[in-house]
């Protein structure tokens, strides 16, 4: 008898701690925590890549205005940063003979004005350089005695790193930013025919459209077309997933509402927002994780975030 009450105590024991351990299981999995994540779809659409470069303004043509004779320089009309038209009168110089007559007060003898020089713009532009003649000076003939700057000859001047050499070429066309955010567009006018030593990086002349009163030296940034394409797979980059060594690329696809699966994907041009999907077994109808995917492994259980 007492065997059969200890044997029976026995099964009691054993039936309520198989009990707790059958509730204890199913606790923990209840418990199992699922990754909240938001949903996106794939689309298809154009993508382009671009290069983008720093670039300075440059003005290489600037027509030097030289005394037509010897003379006294009697008026200076111009001040160094003017902007002047072609044929503004610059200088107005004194011929030595003109002058002598007319400090020994003999203004009639038949010289008068005829002894005195109006100097011209041979060009429009900017005087680029401070003047530093005033009047009363003595100047020989072809004497410089300012310099203007052409701003129809206005260009942009990049130093392009030799390993795009094939992106940029002649008469390509590019935009460019300046420092106050505003565009404009240009084209490649020259691609100069050697390296720079130290840098490696081939000097680049860029026209920009229209006339422009931009300042010379001016620091701004010019983007080139690298590569367009049109009706491919694209995705939001937060969509995509990688390794420590980015050599590896996948995303996460939703099989159904809350199971998520690992895609492997070959990826082509990326920009700021998007990425275009080369190779990957989904479509524009399957639904990708946007955001909560980094972490989690392949068959992950998760949370949709309407």
């Amino acid at each position: 008898m007492k065997s059969y009450l200890l044997l029976m105590m026995v099964a009691i024991i054993f039936a309520i701690s198989s009990c707790k351990n059958q509730v204890s299981e199913s606790a923990d999995e209840i418990l199992v925590p699922k990754a909240i994540v938001s949903i996106t779809k794939p689309v298809l659409g154009n993508i382009e890549s671009s290069l983008i470069l720093n670039g300075k303004t440059v003005i290489y043509k600037k027509n030097q205005e030289p005394a037509p004779i010897s003379g006294y320089i009697s008026s200076v009309k111009v001040k160094f940063g003017d902007r002047v038209e072609s044929g503004q009168v610059l200088f107005e110089i004194q011929t030595p003979e003109n002058k002598a007559m007319e400090q020994s007060g003999n203004k009639n003898e038949g010289i008068g004005e005829f002894g005195k020089i109006n100097v011209k713009a041979s060009t429009s532009g900017i005087v680029n350089e401070p003047i530093l003649l005033g009047s009363g000076a003595f100047v020989t003939e072809g004497s410089v005695l300012c310099t203007i700057a052409d701003l129809n000859d206005l260009q942009v001047r990049v130093n392009v790193p030799f390993e795009y050499h094939n992106v940029i070429k002649a008469g390509g066309r590019c935009s460019l930013q300046l420092p106050d955010h505003t565009q404009s567009s240009g084209t490649v006018i020259s691609v100069r025919p050697f390296i720079e030593e130290r840098s490696q990086t081939q000097e680049v002349l860029v026209k920009p459209s229209g006339v422009h009163s931009w300042p010379e030296n001016m620091n701004l940034t010019v983007s080139f077309l690298k590569d367009n394409v049109s009706e491919t797979l694209l995705l939001p980059k937060k969509a995509l997933l990688t390794n420590e060594t980015q050599d590896e690329f996948w995303v996460m696809k939703m099989l159904n509402d809350s199971l998520a699966l690992q895609v492997p994907v070959e990826t082509g041009i990326k920009t700021d927002s998007l990425v275009e999907i080369i190779t990957g077994d989904f479509g524009i109808n399957d639904i990708i994780i946007l955001e909560g995917g980094y972490g989690l492994e392949d068959s992950s259980l998760v949370t949709i975030v309407k």
